[in-house]
């Protein structure tokens, strides 16, 4: 990703040694002051990428805070936005990003089944490039959000919402939805990281999952 707080971070860094020393220097308020200060001196995309990276890391930490996540309303949202960017073709990238990003909001605050619709709407058009969203080659060009994640965050919605006798056959189906955003090549690490949990059924799923991709000669899945 050409955007957003890794690209900055790959131009300038500062001392590893004096970062570390002055984050055990400051007492938790001081840093929560200057989180929020620093999240006030971003641009929208990479403030956007800081926000969703520090609530994730908020849902996913022992205090067993979640975020209140979206309504109903943004499945029917994100499907109005799709049928008119199928109709043009072409559709505004941060639109996307908002609308990805609740798909995540949805996701840490536990409602599965809700992140999995939002995704399922959005990604796959965008991902057979029936909808463009003005890049040169691959759409991780043009979005502020971490696809990587999405797609894993997608694949673990898929994965909670699913029946286990039918899970292993919808696990594949979501993962090759998603191989122009990311290259998922051990799913069941991407999504236990997405959920911050064990996933349930682990044990059963294995076995199922094995059965699954031997019938599947040259599958790198694991």
């Amino acid at each position: 990703m050409k955007h957003g707080l890794r690209s900055r971070s790959r131009i300038h860094r500062h001392d590893d040694s004096d970062l570390q020393s002055a984050l055990e220097a400051m007492s938790v308020e001081e840093l929560r002051a200057f989180a929020r200060d620093a999240l006030e001196r971003l641009d929208a995309a990479p403030r956007g990428e800081l926000v969703n990276c520090l609530i994730a890391r908020a849902a996913k930490g022992s205090s067993g805070w979640r975020p209140s996540g979206p309504s109903r309303r943004i499945v029917d949202e994100v499907k109005g936005f799709v049928i008119a960017a199928r109709r043009f073709g072409q559709a505004d990238p941060q639109e996307v990003d908002t609308y990805l990003r609740a798909g995540t909001r949805a996701l840490l605050a536990g409602n599965h089944a809700l992140a999995r619709e939002v995704f399922e709407a959005l990604l796959p058009p965008v991902m057979d490039g029936e909808i463009n969203l003005g890049q040169d080659e691959l759409v991780d060009e043009v979005l502020t959000v971490d696809g990587y994640q999405c797609a894993a965050q997608y694949i673990a919605s898929v994965y909670t919402t699913t029946a286990l006798e039918e899970r292993a056959e919808a696990l594949c189906r979501a993962i090759g939805a998603v191989e122009g955003l990311a290259s998922l090549w051990e799913p069941l690490g991407a999504m236990e990281n997405a959920v911050g949990k064990p996933l349930p059924e682990l044990d059963d799923f294995l076995t199922r999952w094995v059965a699954f991709l031997e019938q599947r000669p040259g599958s790198l899945a694991r």
